[in-house]
């Protein structure tokens, strides 16, 4: 026997409900399934019960049910990775098992209801939590339990990358963090950057956070969260621009306004690291280190690099500069992604800077971007082709040339929108139809403004090239996620990955 089969009752035909992404397959046969005694969990392997957890607790928070023992009355749902024997028997007796194999990728799901039960096949865990997404949007309560649409999906993802950038400054709090990680799990994102500023205190570098910063034990917990949905958990630091630890409207260097003996690691204004000196690799180096095992040996880090606008001829001095400042560019570069190809590491690096200012076709672009003396534009082809460009841009709504331009020279790239809905609209729209490597979309110093763009652009992420966004309602389909999920007491779902409850 595959499936334990728990009878329920079936109420009669419903219109198709609202999932947020649309799944890419469905059959919608009519009908609901009622059930009363919650959900009972049907795993055998450890990863597929750690999944059963994450979705047992979600249920519990939208839907105010409990886990149950099977039995008549309560919604079996039956979690198999495709590679187990039981796996590969429930795939052969499944309606949608053609449209399943010849789906693409390892995040795709094979989800199915009948009465009392719900199926939900994947290749990974990733995608078994991805069925359970859709899975607790199939859940309405009822008078006296809840019910269950019935439901035959495929589902599977257009772009392979989806990350959230966050940033965490020294007036962010942590449950907003968690919050917004949760909200992307619900959209299905598949990886969340950690841009932690002067708010993460280090042990080897005390003089870069400020006192009351938090400490990698309080961080911990939201990287642990991330695990337990199944992201990959990227850390950042810049290392070039953005070296003062603030933003640049706040007037404040976290080290030098303290500690001004550190003066040398920087160049005059303090904006951007002084790329001459060679201590500031022990600087950096130490942090990497710091960051790496935090995040326990993650398979990508941020380097930042961007708005580096030091060299724009604010400072009279060359002294970080050197005599050739490409060079001295392009050795700092080198040394960077060394250190993290050491590791096994790949590295994302923010665009800007290696694009001309004013180029004439692609224009005028951000703050910053390549001007003499350092050109940095003309270092790009020593980039190794393995280093990701994340390609940002906030404000435009029709097809912007710079994401096809990195591309074009053979990088891996990634589109940053922000907090505008058109602005990502577009964004993602030209990251599907040319099929680059993600999204990272970015929050800044706007989180909760920007969360119903992290819906929108995970949705449009999501679906193939082509979708309306329009055709999702707004309220419904975005807003709605965001309200249910608490101001407080946030659910602590890393609680799934200790060992006990994995047994």
């Amino acid at each position: 026997m595959f499936f334990l089969l728990v009878i329920g009752a079936v109420l009669p035909a419903t219109s198709a409900p609202l999932i947020t992404p649309p799944p890419r397959y469905a059959e919608w046969p009519g009908g609901s399934i009622e059930f009363t005694r919650g959900v009972a969990l049907e795993t055998t392997t450890p990863e597929e019960r750690q999944v059963g957890e994450v979705i047992a607790a979600e249920f519990k928070r939208l839907h105010g049910g409990l886990t149950a023992p099977s039995g008549r009355g309560a919604l079996t749902v039956v979690l198999a990775l495709a590679s187990t024997p039981r796996g590969a028997a429930g795939l052969n007796g499944a309606a949608g098992a053609a449209q399943y194999r010849t789906a693409p990728g390892d995040e795709k799901y094979l989800l199915e209801t009948a009465p009392g039960k719900a199926v939900i096949i994947a290749e990974t865990p990733r995608g078994l939590l991805y069925g359970g997404m859709t899975l607790l949007q199939l859940v309405a309560k009822a008078q006296t339990g809840w019910t269950l649409a019935g439901a035959k999906l495929v589902d599977y993802p257009q772009l392979g990358f989806r990350s959230l950038h966050i940033c965490i400054f020294p007036n962010t709090e942590l449950e907003g963090v968690r919050q917004a990680i949760l909200l992307a799990a619900r959209f299905k994102y598949n990886a969340i950057v950690i841009e932690s500023w002067a708010s993460l205190k280090s042990a080897k570098h005390p003089e870069t956070a400020y006192e009351n910063s938090y400490s990698p034990e309080q961080i911990k917990p939201l990287i642990q969260l991330g695990k337990a949905l199944h992201m990959e958990m990227i850390p950042m630091l810049n290392a070039w621009g953005h070296a003062s630890g603030m933003r640049g409207g706040s007037s404040q260097h976290v080290v030098l306004d303290r500690f001004p003996r550190f003066k040398p690691l920087y160049e005059e204004d303090g904006w951007s690291f002084c790329l001459t000196n060679p201590d500031i690799y022990g600087h950096l180096f130490d942090r990497f280190g710091e960051l790496l095992d935090l995040f326990e040996n993650p398979r990508y880090f941020h380097l930042g690099l961007d708005e580096a606008w030091g060299h724009r001829g604010l400072m009279a001095s060359d002294r970080c500069r050197g005599a050739n400042p490409r060079e001295t560019l392009a050795s700092h570069l080198k040394k960077l992604v060394g250190y993290f190809n050491d590791r096994k590491v790949r590295v994302f690096m923010w665009h800007d800077m290696f694009i001309q200012r004013d180029h004439p076709q692609l224009g005028r672009l951000s703050p910053a971007n390549s001007v003499p003396p350092f050109d940095s534009h003309l270092v790009l082809d020593q980039l190794p082709k393995d280093v990701i460009i994340a390609a940002w841009n906030y404000s435009a709504t029709r097809e912007w040339p710079v994401t096809q331009y990195f591309h074009d020279r053979g990088f891996p790239v990634v589109a940053s929108p922000w907090k505008v809905r058109k602005n990502a609209v577009a964004m993602v729209n030209t990251a599907k139809r040319l099929g680059i490597m993600g999204l990272m979309q970015t929050t800044w110093d706007s989180l909760d403004v920007t969360l119903p763009t992290v819906g929108e652009a995970g949705a449009l992420a999501w679906t193939p090239t082509g979708f309306d966004i329009d055709t999702i309602p707004y309220d419904g389909g975005f807003l709605k996620p965001i309200r249910d999920l608490p101001i407080t007491a946030l659910p602590r779902l890393e609680a799934t990955l200790a060992p006990a409850r994995r047994k």
